[in-house]
């Protein structure tokens, strides 16, 4: 296993729950949340563009629109926004779970559609998974979990990648692209040896996942067919909670973190680094 250190972006804003990085290709532009911070940030490496937008209760997640805009979770609420000006164009959905409860992670699935978790705030198995279709249907695809978090699809879509943060492991479940539905647990990979949570999570033009251990202050590779960790980034930063691909040939790991208390000092910043293997472009959702 190979193992390297990633960089504090320290000319970026820092956050208090950083979470959600993804990168816009078409647009050459990263964006993240500050969950604590009830914001959105942006960040155009090509030419150092920084831009903040105020938007909340808790911004937990950020999707792309095949229209320019963002799908953004925001407490109970799917909404779209307009990344220029920060304002809100409509709601997508609303979901009822209590007082206690928010989204989390979401993303877009290969055919456009919204995939997004809940959490419970005092960490009790009530929470959900959902997936939203284009004519603003909602449906739930999980029940009992407590900590929904990050999510990927395979190379070809047949499927899911799943995380409830507390279970420790990566659910492996078929995917029915046509239906949006899950079709059965087929295996799972167990990471509880590890120091940490895994949280959020993206893949690779390998097929290979990456995933930030909450608590562990780094982020792993693993092979999903045989489950073995080929690398692993350390980030100087002990809540690591997402990560993406980005930048023009899709080889930069850019890494969000949350302060901890009292925050280190690099905590709250993203945290970057250029690997061998290049990212997939995120699917859009089409809202």
């Amino acid at each position: 296993m190979s193992s390297e250190s990633a960089i504090p972006l320290v000319n970026l804003p820092r956050s208090k729950l950083g979470e959600g990085p993804i990168w816009d290709y078409r647009r050459g532009v990263l964006y993240w949340v500050d969950i604590n911070g009830d914001g959105i940030h942006m960040y155009r490496p090509k030419d150092g563009y920084v831009k903040s937008i105020k938007l909340g209760p808790m911004p937990s997640c950020i999707a792309l629109n095949n229209d320019g805009n963002l799908v953004v979770t925001i407490k109970n609420k799917v909404i779209l926004v307009n990344p220029d000006d920060g304002s809100i164009l409509r709601t997508l959905t609303t979901v009822d779970e209590g007082v206690d409860h928010r989204f989390n992670d979401c993303r877009c699935d290969p055919l456009g559609r919204l995939v997004a978790g809940t959490m419970s705030i005092p960490r009790k198995p009530n929470a959900s998974l959902y997936i939203l279709d284009q004519d603003l249907n909602i449906k739930r695809l999980l029940s009992g979990v407590t900590v929904s978090n990050g999510l990927t699809w395979s190379l070809d879509g047949s499927i899911m990648y799943y995380i409830d943060s507390p279970t420790r492991r990566v659910a492996v479940y078929n995917y029915d692209v046509k239906h949006g539905e899950l079709s059965g647990l087929r295996d799972v990979i167990d990471l509880s040896s590890l120091q940490g949570n895994p949280d959020g999570m993206t893949i690779d033009s390998e097929g290979y996942l990456w995933i930030a251990l909450w608590g562990g202050g780094r982020v792993i590779r693993v092979n999903p067919f045989n489950k073995a960790i080929t690398d692993s980034i350390i980030v100087n930063a002990r809540y690591t909670s997402s990560c993406t691909f980005g930048g023009g040939d899709l080889t930069t790991l850019f890494i969000s973190t949350a302060m901890g208390e009292p925050p280190l000092e690099y905590e709250g910043y993203l945290f970057t680094t250029n690997t061998n293997v290049k990212g997939v472009r995120q699917y859009m959702c089409k809202y």
